[in-house]
């Protein structure tokens, strides 16, 4: 398969929804360079990563490529359009990965999800991260092409994309980019401001933005799980009023906690919340009886606009 081909089946989606999630979680803007064919044996890894596994008609990794500083501006600038505070920070510490992993998350998630409501012939790997310069030598194993497009991140630096192939067995298929904001809670009631909120997310950044925003509703009244085991337990012991809560998650996705939670009898409205726009997935939940679904990115600008639309009963 030619670059061409490769970047427009491929790395395409992950090009188109970096842009548009590093304007909506970051205010800033870039652009995306030519793709061109780097050598493997001068390929170096530059600090920091977001990798995918790709699987199928191709073989080999995609990854999204940072030099330090790049992602330490990303990460401030993603903190800052959450909290709408000043984050200065001039290293990578806890609350920059978190940041950095909550836009990757969503780049990855909401790519990979585009290319499979395709009938195409590779799968994508849960995104992990790349720290360390030694780790890099065994994603190189067996790599015979490098494709690189490089994004210029208007006023901080660049980062890239890069595709690892080991080996392509692929017909050129063309994508289309789909875009969804979730799916409306249809009911009308307001959720009562004394009202027990259970918050269910692996990110701890992402409780603490939602639950910012809920408090700028008057919802003060707020209970945490960072994990679908949790969320299970809490719903039992607290019986919360309603739930917002996180689909892809370590120990026990928010789709199998739901599950269970109906299993269990509780009626509890619940509104999921995920970069992932699968529509099996979404028809899953929506089976189990779910009160709407918020695609990410949500931000401080919008986030409780966004949520209040969701804060409903019957």
């Amino acid at each position: 398969m030619s670059v061409e081909a490769l970047y427009k089946v491929i790395l395409y989606p992950f090009i188109n929804e970096s842009l548009a999630s590093l304007k909506a979680m970051t205010k800033l803007t870039g652009e995306a360079g030519e793709a061109f064919v780097d050598s493997v044996d001068d390929f170096r890894f530059k600090g920091y990563a977001v990798c995918s596994e790709v699987t199928g008609g191709l073989d080999g990794v995609i990854m999204m490529h940072h030099y330090p500083e790049t992602a330490i501006a990303i990460g401030n600038s993603v903190c800052e359009n959450m909290f709408e505070e000043s984050y200065e920070f001039t290293e990578i510490n806890d609350d920059l990965s978190n940041a950095l992993a909550e836009w990757g998350n969503t780049i990855v998630g909401r790519s990979t999800d585009l290319h499979g409501r395709y009938s195409l012939d590779y799968k994508f790997s849960s995104p992990y991260f790349v720290h360390d310069v030694n780790d890099m030598d065994k994603y190189l194993t067996g790599v015979k092409e490098v494709i690189t497009v490089p994004i210029t991140v208007n006023g901080v630096g660049r980062y890239y994309f890069n595709l690892l192939v080991r080996n392509v067995e692929y017909q050129s298929i063309g994508i289309k980019r789909e875009a969804s904001t979730g799916i409306a809670n249809v009911h009308t009631k307001n959720l009562p401001l004394e009202s027990k909120i259970l918050l269910v997310d692996d990110s701890s950044m992402i409780r603490k933005a939602l639950k910012r925003y809920l408090a700028q509703l008057g919802y003060n009244n707020v209970i945490e799980a960072d994990d679908g085991s949790t969320a299970v337990s809490m719903v039992a012991e607290h019986q919360p009023d309603f739930m917002i809560m996180d689909v892809v998650m370590g120990e026990m996705n928010g789709n199998q906690a739901l599950a269970i939670i109906r299993a269990n009898g509780s009626d509890v409205p619940v509104v999921m919340l995920s970069s992932v726009t699968d529509k099996a997935l979404v028809s899953e939940c929506e089976r189990h009886g779910i009160s709407g679904f918020i695609f990410k990115p949500i931000q401080a600008d919008n986030g409780a606009e966004i949520v209040k639309d969701y804060l409903k009963i019957a």
